[in-house]
């Protein structure tokens, strides 16, 4: 299988956007400001002929402890089983933009520089323009806070039974689809790098 890790802010929907890949309700989500993902949680599933293993990640938060206690893990995690791909949750509301460059460094010196970092930008459901003019928008931004990621989808991580709008729904549908193609993307095949074509990462199973 491939390992993918899910991690971001506390709050951000990571968990959400697990249960929206795998189409269950196993990873508990929360609505407020306390982390519900207390340990790292590994989740299979299969799509398109293929086994991943998605990893939930404690949510970062204001304490440098719980920061450096996810990039240990993180360390441990890549040098042990390898990781294929980390998604990076990021609300699209913004919040605390410092917060997310914070952690952005703290995973990206946790893990071989070959790991690809992808975004996921969540919360835009009711984001007034397409979903992915989000990211038209923000890209840049992102670059000059040296954020830099391999690739991104622009998401809503709401279940589809929380709304009865016809285009949140319509959104929910396109979401699951983006998130997909995302992994499917980075995972399977091969990508361009700054060193040519890239095949896919991949590392001895246990």
């Amino acid at each position: 299988a491939f390992n993918i890790v899910v991690i971001g802010q506390t709050g951000v929907g990571a968990s959400s956007l697990i249960n929206m890949i795998t189409g269950t309700s196993h990873a508990p989500i929360s609505t407020d400001v306390s982390p519900c993902t207390k340990t790292f949680t590994a989740y299979d599933f299969a799509f398109n002929g293929r086994a991943f293993r998605l990893i939930d990640c404690p949510g970062f938060g204001p304490s440098k402890s719980t920061t450096s206690a996810i990039t240990k893990s993180l360390r441990e995690l890549d040098s042990q089983f390898g990781i294929d791909l980390i998604v990076n949750c990021l609300r699209g509301t913004r919040g605390d933009a410092s917060a997310g460059v914070e952690n952005y460094a703290a995973i990206r010196s946790a893990v071989s520089e070959d790991v690809p970092i992808v975004a996921v930008i969540t919360s835009l459901e009711r984001y007034n323009e397409g979903m992915d003019q989000w990211w038209t928008r923000n890209e840049a931004d992102l670059k000059a806070r040296r954020m830099v990621f391999a690739d991104h989808a622009c998401v809503t991580t709401l279940e589809p039974a929380s709304t009865s709008d016809p285009k949140i729904k319509t959104r929910i549908v396109e979401s699951q689809k983006a998130t997909k193609d995302l992994i499917l993307r980075n995972c399977c095949m091969e990508r361009s790098g700054s060193l040519g074509v890239v095949p896919p990462r991949r590392h001895p199973r246990r």
